[in-house]
């Protein structure tokens, strides 16, 4: 079935069909300026639009999370009412719940 695919969507290759284009437009080039002539320059492309400065919001996040919330708290409000509770450091998670290894003959789900 592959094999038929590939056949189905292979064509006869004719190099005579496809020529170099840019290797046209370097030979008129030169051939121009060999006859002294200056040649054509290209536009300078349009600038884009939508373009994210990415340092620029980097350091607009680092600013919202230093800057107060609407609830008056600052990010990572755990550790920060931690130290202010006085404990000096965040309260511990209790470890992850441990599954047990499944026991030989029985279906794992």
């Amino acid at each position: 079935m592959a094999h038929q695919r590939i056949d189905a969507l292979a064509i006869d290759w004719r190099p005579e069909d496809y020529h170099d284009v840019h290797q046209e437009n370097v030979a008129a080039l030169v051939t121009a300026k060999r006859a002294g002539e200056t040649g054509e320059r290209a536009e300078p492309a349009p600038k884009a639009a939508g373009v994210v400065d990415l340092m620029e919001a980097l350091r607009a996040s680092v600013e919202r999370a230093r800057s107060p919330k609407d609830a008056g708290e600052k990010a990572g409000t755990s550790t920060t009412r931690a130290r202010a509770a006085g404990k000096g450091r965040p309260p511990r998670r209790s470890p992850p719940a441990r599954r047990g290894l499944p026991v030989p003959g029985r279906f794992m789900r």
